[in-house]
């Protein structure tokens, strides 16, 4: 299906695709071609409606459980929470050594992949903000160090093929984004902090405990950005918060609000 032998020339004939399903196809040959086993590129995109999420992967197929909220996957997700913080890609065994990724959720999270076969990888953050989020994953089935040299040595191309695989999926099967899918009116910082506060499964009550306000204090916080991001509930508001990049942006530290972060 390649003609060219340089490995960039190789990617970018991707772009040539006319459809989805020959975009699949043709993924899958290249990176077999590559040395990998499995891919998924994912993107969640945030819309007055809800949340919704195409992804375009060759895992082996599997009797489907019940299918997690797209809030859930985001907040609980090691890898989607890399794509929303960073731009540059990094493979997954020094993504969890960082000190952020510890936590049993996360670990979880990844202990997940594994038992689906992607024992070693890395991720290609693509897309954030203007209510978009969209990574690519790259995967092997075997966790030894000439998997994880491997990996390493193909990121610098991991990034130009996540590219080309966002913009044909964009054009071939997803709508343009916009900067209306964001609310106009940016959140304080209270309601940032609130909301921060939620994200991390604090209650109301605990919430106010830290940052010195009454319960329904907050909870008027919290209603207040649900309605600044067009969101259904908490939950909806956090995801599309993380979406459009205003969660963490100048937030200042709960029950620490003195001054901003350095």
């Amino acid at each position: 299906m390649f003609y060219e032998r340089d490995t960039t020339d190789q990617i970018l004939s991707l772009a040539r695709v006319t459809t989805l399903g020959r975009l699949r196809a043709g993924l899958s040959y290249l990176l077999e071609a590559h040395g990998f086993r499995y891919y998924v590129f994912t993107c969640h995109t945030v819309e007055s409606d809800g949340a919704c999420t195409a992804v375009l992967h060759n895992l082996p197929s599997r009797k489907q459980a019940a299918p997690a909220s797209v809030d859930n996957v985001i907040v609980n997700d090691p890898l989607a929470q890399y794509a929303i913080n960073e731009t540059l890609p990094m493979d997954w065994r020094s993504l969890m050594s960082r000190p952020e990724y510890q936590g049993r959720i996360f670990r979880a999270a990844m202990n997940r992949r594994v038992r689906r076969g992607m024992r070693s990888g890395c991720t290609v953050p693509l897309l954030q903000g203007y209510g978009a989020l969209a990574w690519l994953d790259l995967a092997l089935d075997r966790d030894d160090e000439s998997a994880w040299a491997h990996i390493r040595q193909y990121l610098p191309y991991a990034t130009l093929l996540g590219r080309v695989v966002l913009d044909k999926t964009r054009r071939l099967g997803k709508k343009p984004l916009s900067a209306d899918d964001v609310s106009s009116e940016p959140l304080d910082e209270r309601e940032r902090a609130c909301l921060r506060g939620a994200s991390e499964g604090l209650s109301n009550a605990e919430i106010g405990a830290l940052l010195g306000i009454s319960e329904r204090t907050v909870s008027n916080h919290i209603h207040r950005a649900c309605e600044k991001l067009h969101a259904r509930n908490r939950q909806h508001a956090i995801t599309k918060a993380l979406l459009s990049r205003q969660l963490y942006a100048c937030t200042l530290p709960l029950g620490n609000e003195a001054g901003p972060v350095s």
